[in-house]
């Protein structure tokens, strides 16, 4: 008469237990060291100026790249992120190129992907300026302080020198509560 008894209970036991797991998993975004979630992107500016080839080399280096744009959704959030982490920067380098193009087209050099979003700033673009894009923002000072305006694309001789906005992907992992009868710990395992 025990025996069913105890079968039933480890069943139940067991039931509930696998729920108990499967209602603790959740699924997280990280961002590599150093950089911050800005939109769906993890980004790093660098203030140390270098041309554009540096620049991709230096992200390269950080297992990342240039950052590139996607829409007017995430250029919003990087110019109300890059205020508060370079305040007075107004120029930065981007993936953005047409080196090897002959036509008008540019491409991300991070993603290889041909640029369909390009937010130009005011006059731009101007070929004869170079190959290479940067984020640009304009600079008005005043004797009370300096604002600058929201930064748009602009071409540039890829050799000059600016500081530079890594890009790297968010990281997903899955998080679950492991069970014990004598401890539990929490493990985070990549997605």
């Amino acid at each position: 008469m025990l025996w069913p008894k105890l079968v039933c209970f480890a069943l139940v036991a067991l039931a509930f237990g696998h729920l108990y797991q499967v209602a603790s998993e959740e699924t997280i975004a990280v961002c590599p060291t150093n950089f911050s979630q800005v939109a769906d992107k993890c980004l790093l500016v660098d203030t140390k100026w270098r041309n554009f080839y540096e620049s991709d080399r230096h992200c390269r280096s950080l297992n990342a790249g240039l950052l590139s744009l996607k829409n007017s959704i995430e250029l919003n959030a990087i110019n109300e992120w890059l205020p508060v982490i370079a305040p007075y920067q107004p120029e930065f380098w981007t993936a953005g190129n047409k080196l090897g193009e002959r036509g008008v087209d540019y491409y991300w050099q991070s993603t290889g992907e041909k640029a369909v979003y390009l937010p130009w700033r005011a006059g731009q673009p101007t070929p004869a300026s170079g190959d290479c894009l940067t984020l640009l923002a304009n600079v008005t000072m005043t004797a009370e302080s300096t604002i600058l305006s929201p930064h748009r694309l602009a071409v540039r001789n890829c050799t000059q020198w600016a500081p530079l906005i890594c890009q790297a992907p968010l990281q997903y992992f899955k998080t679950q509560l492991c069970l014990n009868t004598s401890a539990f710990f929490e493990a985070k395992i990549p997605a």
